[in-house]
């Protein structure tokens, strides 16, 4: 395990995600720049989508990625392969800046969620590293699994290559689910239960309410899509101009659930409050796990709580189906550990190389922390260090 320069006292400890048998390393590396060249690799990617742990880690994530933010920078997709097959993926970008950019974990860009490179087991992803390290460029990792394999390996392979910073970033929900969970209402305290069921009474009197958990065949995804992000749309985001429908997060989705739905792994889920779509939720199940992608509610049922009641039957349904857990992603919230106390801790990584570009890097990234600094404490300050400062402004409002 890491020794990480900071606290994780207050963090819930977990086992790694995943942990898989090692097999030989991989022997021969490709270069990919195009999402139309990525998507000839598809075939040889199942068994290493078989193993990451993931969704974000898929070759539909990473390829849906790759289509949709192709023309925010220079796209390079490193693949490892052996006996014909993937092993290990290292889907990267970079974005222009005033230093020449710096390279980041492409299936992070702009979606938020925690992200790594793809392998299949330990010695592909060790040798899938040393050939990124060799390449002698900065490196980011924005927001990465904490226990996952990729910072302990990267850790494993920067000595006396370079500089490793490791930063604390937001934790993420979980919900272990066993049988118990199949009455979700029960999990949580009497006074709790007491506030659902004013809101459920509250949203009766607004209406008969119905629920909808769809599994999606492709044909019908951009139709069901339309109308979750409509519900989104209504909410705050679409004030904000961060909403789905407004935004090109949203072309992602699209293509990704796509993708998804080709393999009967997207659900969406829909209440209905009378004649209106009052709540929706996109969720992906893998691993045997669901996870949450995006949720919405319409603001005008906000005391009818109805993403809660959603996300109650979400998570009944997910038992009924026999999963293992609850993945809500996004970040801790109040409302969120009423429900659970479990959670994924997740840390960033910026990697320097030794030399000039290392160290133009570095002062980059501190010059735009200092920058950060004064902005928050009221002064205006010119955004020349590219497209990451508002990028990092996004990153609060996306979920």
């Amino acid at each position: 395990m890491l020794n990480y320069p900071f606290s994780m006292a207050t963090v819930v400890e977990i086992e790694p995600i995943f942990s898989a048998p090692p097999i030989a390393d991989c022997t021969r590396f490709s270069t990919l720049r195009d999402p139309r060249e990525l998507a000839r690799w598809r075939s040889a990617w199942q068994e290493l989508d078989e193993a990451v742990a993931t969704p974000m880690e898929t070759f539909d994530w990473i390829w849906a990625a790759a289509a949709t933010f192709a023309t925010d920078g220079e796209l390079e997709i490193i693949v490892a392969e052996q006996g014909g097959l993937v092993t290990a993926a290292a889907p990267m970008i970079r974005s222009p800046g005033l230093l020449g950019g710096q390279w980041s974990v492409l299936n992070y860009h702009r979606l938020y969620e925690p992200a790594e490179f793809a392998s299949t087991d330990a010695a592909a992803l060790a040798a899938l590293i040393h050939e990124v390290l060799n390449r002698r460029r900065p490196l980011m990792l924005g927001r990465v699994f904490a226990h996952a394999a990729t910072p302990l390996a990267i850790e494993n392979a920067t000595a006396r290559r370079g500089r490793l910073r490791i930063g604390p970033q937001a934790s993420t929900p979980w919900i272990p689910l066993d049988a118990d969970w199949a009455m979700p209402e029960e999990q949580i305290s009497s006074r709790r239960r007491s506030d659902l069921r004013r809101a459920r009474k509250h949203a009766e009197q607004l209406g008969p309410i119905e629920t909808q958990n769809l599994r999606p065949r492709e044909s019908e995804v951009d139709s069901l899509l339309d109308r979750a992000f409509d519900v989104e749309r209504r909410s705050w985001k679409g004030d904000t101009g961060t909403a789905l429908a407004l935004s090109r997060a949203g072309d992602f989705y699209r293509r990704y659930a796509r993708a998804a739905a080709r393999q009967d792994k997207l659900r969406i889920h829909f209440l209905q409050i009378g004649d209106d779509t009052a709540a929706m939720q996109i969720g992906i199940v893998h691993q045997r796990r669901y996870w949450v992608l995006k949720v919405g509610y319409d603001p005008q049922f906000q005391r009818a709580s109805p993403g809660i009641l959603l996300m109650i039957e979400a998570i009944r349904q997910a038992v009924a189906e026999g999963l293992e857990a609850y993945e809500l992603l996004g970040t801790v919230e109040p409302w969120i550990q009423v429900w659970t106390r479990h959670e994924r801790p997740c840390v960033s990584l910026r990697f320097y190389p030794r030399g000039l570009r290392g160290a133009r890097a570095l002062g980059a990234d501190l010059a735009r922390k200092a920058i950060k600094r004064v902005q928050g404490s009221g002064f205006r300050v010119q955004h020349f260090l590219g497209p990451r400062t508002s990028a990092a402004r996004a990153e609060s409002t996306e979920r």
